[in-house]
């Protein structure tokens, strides 16, 4: 790690520490003049963007992907939004989690800013500016380290968050873009304890693993999804569709879009076919298990992969199974874990499936998609975790928190 970026840490640092402790209106004021800021450069951000989407087209970049590189002027109002948003949130900081009184001694637990938390995260633009918004609210300075393939676009947005941050009175430096240097440095990112107190990676596992086995800074996967419907015996054939369908096509390059849908062969026989062609209008592309392929002429048989992973595309793997069991089994053996949801009628079902898979949620005759910082009250989130400790799903601001414990008292002793 070069003598720049160990300066820089050390600057993030003391933002940190700053910001920490500055009161919750001047972080609802920065938090309005960083929406502010976005609005008034808007343009360059949009140019910014441009640019890199152009450069990754050129070099072949995934139609998919650029499709979550690329911003418009609608999306620069919803970051905007978002940090307006943020500064109507309770403010966490010095929040009193509980008090006790006993002895003459005076306990109490309250929440306070973990410190400084980093992001490694894809290239996705509105990744930088919700975690800002989040961060700044809850008191924690932000470490980004984004994809190479939107460099100029976060570079830009970083930069209008720092000027906003020191028109407010607060440290610029309290959001920071590392750039450069590959894999390798942000292996060694994870490895500074001393300066970073938190590290959040978004993405694939193959990455994230190998900055697990570096890091000795605290780490939360925000993981793939590999997410999974179940429709059983008794579900209702018009709640099955719309689960299903909102679950998949409205954003299907999502990580809490489902990508495997398992059909109980009772019900299959019935509504199958009718649901498999109105997922094809949807423009889904539908691979299935041989019995799945013989209910309809829109499904193309699929692999082992296709269990496995995440499609990131609208595609949708279709499975026919015997019975709840099968269904348990099946998810279990390729879940992420992330979100499963159950469609049925059956309480008894529900239960049984809800205490049996594996996932940080799961959920009865609900969407997939509810998953999310928005859809569990929070507001929004730094990610979805993956993992099952020290917690799963939405990474919201009460994660990036510390518990403080206050004692006092008249020369209590022990």
């Amino acid at each position: 790690m070069n003598s720049q970026i160990e300066e820089n840490l050390d600057r993030i640092r003391q933002a940190a520490f700053i910001l920490g402790r500055a009161s919750a209106q001047e972080r609802t004021m920065a938090l309005k003049r960083m929406a502010e800021a976005l609005r008034e450069n808007k343009e360059a951000v949009l140019a910014a963007n441009e640019q890199d989407v152009m450069r990754e087209k050129a070099a072949g970049l995934e139609k998919k992907r650029l499709g979550i590189l690329t911003i418009a002027s609608r999306d620069i109002d919803a970051m905007a939004g978002f940090f307006e948003q943020a500064a109507s949130f309770k403010d966490p900081v010095g929040q009193v989690l509980e008090e006790d009184c006993s002895n003459g001694l005076h306990r109490s637990k309250r929440l306070f800013p973990v410190g400084v938390v980093g992001v490694v995260y894809e290239a996705r633009p509105s990744v930088v500016t919700d975690c800002a918004a989040l961060c700044v609210r809850s008191g924690n300075a932000l470490l980004l380290r984004g994809s190479r393939h939107a460099v100029k676009t976060d570079r830009v947005l970083a930069e209008i968050l720092k000027k906003a941050l020191r028109e407010a009175g607060l440290p610029g430096e309290a959001v920071m873009l590392v750039e450069g240097g590959g894999h390798a440095l942000t292996c060694e990112l994870a490895a500074c304890e001393r300066k970073l107190d938190l590290l959040i990676v978004r993405g694939g596992y193959g990455a994230l693993e190998e900055i697990r086995r570096a890091a000795t800074v605290p780490v939360i996967g925000a993981g793939p999804g590999n997410c999974h419907i179940y429709i059983d015996e008794s579900a209702v054939p018009q709640m099955a569709e719309a689960v299903t369908v909102n679950s998949k096509v409205p954003r299907p390059l999502a990580c809490n879009a489902a990508e495997t849908l398992l059909v109980h062969e009772k019900w299959a026989e019935k509504n199958l076919p009718a649901l498999l062609e109105r997922l094809h209008d949807e423009g889904l592309e539908l691979r299935g298990c041989p019995r799945t392929c013989r209910l309809s002429g829109y499904v193309k048989e699929a692999c082992e992969e296709d269990w496995r992973f995440e499609y990131f595309a609208p595609v949708l793997a279709v499975k026919v199974v015997e019975s709840l069991s099968e269904a348990i089994d099946h998810i279990n053996r390729y879940r992420t874990p992330h979100t499963e949801v159950i469609i049925t009628e059956n309480e008894a079902n529900t239960r049984r499936f809800m205490a049996s898979v594996e996932a940080n949620v799961v959920g009865w005759n609900v969407s997939t998609r509810l998953t999310d910082g928005a859809g569990f009250g929070m507001g929004g989130e730094m990610g979805i975790s993956t993992q099952k400790y020290p917690y799963g799903g939405p990474i919201g601001m009460e994660h990036l928190m510390q518990q403080k414990y206050y004692l006092s008292g008249n020369g209590v002793l022990r």
